[in-house]
């Protein structure tokens, strides 16, 4: 595993739903690599379809599998809930709390 990490923000869009989401998939799968810590920013985003938010843990297991990181940041309230009801922010909390262990 890299002992530094090379930092690539991805901002998400406003909405991310069936129509947006294929293409921020394919935007991670493009900056997934070993050595690359991707910061997902959703300091716009407004609204996540819950079927759509998959396709922020997709990417976190990719980034799992090919020894990068993936982090939010700028998670507002209404887009907190959806995550926490499809089941994806407890997988950002759980790979945080591993990394930030002091």
């Amino acid at each position: 595993m890299p002992s530094t990490y090379a930092l690539v923000t991805v901002r998400v869009p406003k909405r991310v739903d069936v129509w947006t989401a294929p293409s921020l998939a394919k935007d991670l799968e493009e900056k997934i690599q070993e050595g690359i810590a991707i910061v997902l920013d959703l300091t716009q985003t407004q609204f996540i379809e819950p079927a759509s938010a998959n396709v922020l843990l997709e990417g976190l297991i990719k980034s799992r599998a090919r020894n990068a990181r993936m982090t939010l940041r700028g998670v507002n309230p209404q887009v907190k809930v959806v995550l926490e009801m499809a089941g994806v922010l407890k997988h950002f909390r759980r790979k945080h709390n591993a990394n930030h262990s002091g």
